[in-house]
Order: C-alpha cells, then structure tokens, then sequence
C-alpha cells in the first residue's frame, strides 16, 4: 500500500445499547467493529457516513456529530485515519450487509464479555473505551 486510507465509523446507539457488528474482510475479519467504511473520492464525510450505515446496517441516521480521529500505523504496509461519528437512527431494524455481519445493538454488559472474550478489534476497544462504553 503506497497511500494513506480514510475512514468514517459512526457509535449509534439505542436505549443504552450500542450498534456492533462483525466485519467480515480484512482488515479486522471476524472481528467485533463499529459500523462504517471508506471516504470516496470527492464525496464529504458526513456523506460517507450516512452511505455505509445505509449499506452495512440499511439504517437511516440523522444528528451526525464528528467525535474524534484516530490514526492507525502498522508498518510497513498499513496506514489509516478513521473519523469516529455519533448519529441517530430513523428506528428501522436494523439489517446486515456484506461488509458486516451480525449488526444488532449490545449493552454496555455485553460489549464488557467481548472485550473479555478479544472479539473486539483494537481500534474498536480503544474508540469504545474513549466514550465510556467499556
């Protein structure tokens, strides 16, 4: 890989649950994730983020709020910067896409047994661990 890869990933909750999913390519597969994907080219960000909730959950969000950004470096191949979001929901339920697997909402409880159980991807950990859900 010769350039720097951007992402949006969005916290979503609901009744003090949280929207998780598995994603189901690398990198990360198999692994517990927050909704989200990759910023097109010429597209904003906040556009980026209510395209891949529409594709990876079939959720319409709205109130989107940018929280932080989080660069990841894995040498010598791996470069990435993800913009975390928070968003509400249009109350669907919620449905599973390609890129993620199993999208449904946990408790704060249950995303304590994943980090026990390391089905929660490091990136994921640190960005739920920030905001005060684990």
């Amino acid at each position: 890989m010769n350039n720097i890869r951007v992402g949006c990933s969005v916290l979503i909750k609901s009744n003090n649950k949280l929207l998780l999913g598995i994603r189901n390519k690398e990198p990360n597969k198999g692994m517990i994730i927050t909704p989200g994907g990759g910023v097109e080219l010429f597209e904003r960000m906040e556009d980026t983020v209510k395209r891949e909730i529409m594709e990876e959950t079939g959720l319409e969000i709205t109130n989107i709020k940018q929280l932080k950004t989080y660069e990841i470096i894995n040498k010598p191949d791996e470069h990435r910067i993800i913009i975390y979001w928070s968003a509400d929901y249009d109350k669907n339920s919620v449905q599973s896409a390609t890129d993620l697997a199993d999208a449904k909402f946990y408790s704060k409880e249950e995303i304590k047994e994943l980090d026990k159980l390391g089905k929660l991807s490091s990136i994921t950990k640190q960005v739920l661990s920030d905001n005060n859900w684990l």
